[in-house]
């Protein structure tokens, strides 16, 4: 049985839209980091760190959830439980709880 086969579109769309955004992101702040200099704002640039990583992982997530959809269920649930986990995990490192 295929899961969610018609959601499989969205999120292969989606994915590549926030791959695009994460592209640009990881290239602003490595490039920042790169030069001598500082040309964004160190508020900016504090917030661009902190988004950096949940980028990484939500764009991650969801072109899973694109390959997860056309699969079966024995597949689908096992991957949104370990992607929540993954969050999850993430979240507790990130702000030491």
């Amino acid at each position: 049985m295929i899961v969610l086969k018609n959601f499989s579109k969205f999120f292969s769309y989606l994915g590549q839209i926030m791959a695009f955004l994460t592209i640009i992101l990881l290239g602003l702040v490595y490039l920042n980091q790169a030069l001598p200099f500082s040309f964004l704002g160190e508020n900016f640039y504090n917030l661009l760190l902190s988004i950096k990583e949940y980028a990484v992982i939500l764009t991650i997530t969801v072109c899973g959830l694109g390959f997860a959809c056309r699969r079966s269920i024995l597949i689908f649930i096992p991957f949104c439980v370990l992607a929540i986990c993954a969050l999850a995990c993430y979240s507790i490192v990130l702000f030491q709880i």
